[in-house]
């Protein structure tokens, strides 16, 4: 009740530049913000995927764009820095960052004893997983992040994990109907046309059949989980390859 999915999400991070025109919560998730990409800004700014900023020095980029991407609400495309900025408005709603509010409200009621977010790039890790890609020589190299910022990325899991997160769909495990109902609902732009992508989740159908997915790549990880809901049926791939195709494994 902190929030509303409709407020201007300036109300919160007041530092992100008046473009006349609200960029709501929803917008965000539904990735109809126009907001640029930061990851692109920083390409743009010659930083490569090795080097290191911080959470305030995206905020900062952001807070210099002098205009977005298009109109809210008028066009989709997908953005890291939604979901980004998503976490910092849970840290200055909440007062705890998302790493612990998750910890304390999705991972630890639904037992997942191997996810967080990883929001310490030197924080060690059990059993973690190494990412690589390969070199112009054929070679392979370690391919892993630097970056701390979470939100659009940056859960560490496990496959046991992922059949725990499933289960907040098959038994509503976590806020209940109403909440998964939501999860489910997807964006509506301003001139009526409802896209495939509800709240962090991509809706479409394979074979006849209806599907719920959303995939992940970045440095030397690429994810993909899939669900037939119809058919109780999910199916989750975690790569640790750049080269990988999740999507297609699943």
């Amino acid at each position: 009740g902190r929030i509303s999915l409709d407020d201007d999400i300036r109300k919160y991070i007041p530092e992100l530049p008046d473009v006349g025109i609200p960029v709501t919560i929803r917008e965000l998730l539904h990735h109809t913000s126009g907001v640029r990409d930061y990851l692109t800004l920083f390409s743009l700014a010659g930083y490569r995927d090795d080097d290191f900023y911080t959470d305030d020095e995206v905020v900062a980029m952001l807070a210099r764009q002098k205009a977005l991407n298009f109109v809210p609400g008028t066009e989709f495309l997908y953005s890291n820095s939604g979901y980004f900025l998503l976490s910092v408005l849970v840290k200055r709603v909440t007062g705890e960052p998302l790493s612990a509010y998750a910890q304390r409200t999705i991972f630890a009621p639904l037992q997942m004893t191997h996810s967080h977010y990883q929001d310490d790039h030197t924080r060690i890790v059990p059993d973690r997983a190494t990412g690589y890609s390969r070199r112009d020589d054929g070679t392979w190299r370690i391919d892993q992040t630097t970056l701390d910022m979470i939100g659009d990325g940056g859960v560490f899991t496990s496959i046991d994990d992922l059949v725990r997160w499933e289960g907040v769909f098959r038994a509503h495990a976590l806020g209940g109907p109403d909440f998964v109902k939501t999860l489910l609902t997807p964006g509506v732009l301003t001139g009526g046309k409802t896209i495939s992508y509800a709240l962090g989740l991509e809706l479409g159908t394979y074979r006849g059949l209806k599907i719920v997915e959303h995939g992940g790549a970045f440095v030397g990880f690429r994810t993909h989980i899939l669900r037939f809901p119809d058919e109780d049926t999910s199916i989750a791939v975690l790569c640790n390859a750049a080269e990988a195709d999740p999507e297609r494994l699943a």
